[in-house]
This record gives C-alpha cells, sequence and structure tokens, in this order.
C-alpha cells in the first residue's frame, strides 16, 4: 500500500503473519499462511485488486485454496476470472507457463526455498511468495514509489523483484497498492 513495511521475512513471520491495519482496515500486512490454510480447507474465493500509478484498477479472481504447513502451504487455484490477467495459472506466455505458473507451488521464503530455480526466488526477489521459476506475479516484492523501474539498477541480479502482476502492468513495474480478499464459496 505505501512501502512502509519489509515483506522480506523469514518462514515463521509469513507462517504467523505480520504487520497491521488502521482503523479504515487499511495498511501494509500478511494475513499468515497457517490462518490463509484454515480460512480456506474448504475452497474459497481469492479476490487480488491491482492498482497502478495513474489510478487504472483491476482484479483477478480464483477459487483458491493454500495446502497445510506440512504440504509447504501450497497454492492451489482454479477458475480465473477478471480484468487483470491470469498471472496465477497461466503465468507469464511471454516467459513461459511453466516456468512463471503459481499454481501448485509451494510458499517461499529466503530461508526456505521451495521453488524450481536453482537459486532462491524469494532470496534474490526479496519476499515470500509462491515462486516457481520465479514469477509472474508478486505481490509481496519491493515497492517502487512511480511504478515503472529499472531491472538493472537491481543489485546483484539485474531482476524484475517489483510489487508485480505481469499480465497487468509488467515485470518492470511496481504497483501503487494491491488488496489479496478471501471468502467462502457461495457468499457475496
Amino acid at each position: 500500500m505505501d512501502g512502509s513495511l519489509n515483506f522480506n521475512r523469514t518462514w515463521q513471520d509469513y507462517k504467523k503473519g505480520f504487520g497491521s491495519l488502521n482503523d479504515k482496515g487499511e495498511g501494509e500486512f500478511w494475513l499468515g499462511n497457517e490462518y490463509l490454510h484454515l480460512l480456506t480447507m474448504r475452497g474459497s474465493i481469492l479476490r487480488v485488486e491491482l492498482e497502478d500509478w495513474a489510478g487504472k484498477g483491476a482484479y483477478a479472481e480464483y477459487h483458491w485454496r493454500v495446502g497445510s504447513e506440512a504440504e509447504g502451504y501450497a497454492l492451489q487455484v482454479s477458475s480465473y476470472e477478471g480484468t487483470a490477467g491470469d498471472a496465477l495459472i497461466e503465468g507469464s506466455v511471454e516467459e513461459g507457463t511453466e516456468y512463471t505458473s503459481h499454481a501448485g507451488m509451494r510458499f517461499s521464503t529466503f530461508d526456505r526455498d521451495a521453488d524450481k530455480w536453482e537459486d532462491n526466488c524469494a532470496e534474490v526477489y526479496g519476499g515470500g511468495w509462491w515462486y516457481n521459476n520465479c514469477q509472474a506475479a508478486n505481490l509481496n516484492g519491493i515497492y517502487y514509489p512511480g511504478g515503472s523501474y529499472d531491472p538493472r539498477d537491481n543489485s546483484p541480479y539485474e531482476i524484475e523483484n517489483g510489487v508485480v502482476w505481469v499480465p497487468f502492468r509488467g515485470a518492470d513495474y511496481s504497483l501503487r497498492a494491491v488488496r489479496m480478499k478471501i471468502r467462502p464459496f457461495g457468499t457475496q
């Protein structure tokens, strides 16, 4: 929402959750993977709301479930609908779905690598996420004010490590605000 909170956290931090909300329900936070697992055990709807720096919004909705800790908090997603493009299942067609789809991926942090890349995506990209090899979406990336940034300025790797949803604004554009909302099936 504003970049005030560092999302480059440990497995335990992501498990328990971190950050806080103001009285309007806004803020920088992660609910916690254990809570996400418990809330989605029977399946639910995930709505991802994205906003760029020009005020343009888009959304993506999925049926989703987060596995248990023993399952690595694996991401199960299906049934994309929306205006943002399908970053979680289809990934980045340009980079290859097999490398960028997040469906079925276990959660990774810098201290617990579960991605398919020979290096650690979470360590390189700077946030915990359901990385593949590595990403088409990373809502826990580095917050770059203004949107566009030059990956060549990132050291030691020249990588797209912003708050990204590739089908919406590309890999080298860090979004102004993102929200992940969940609700059980059958409710509006």
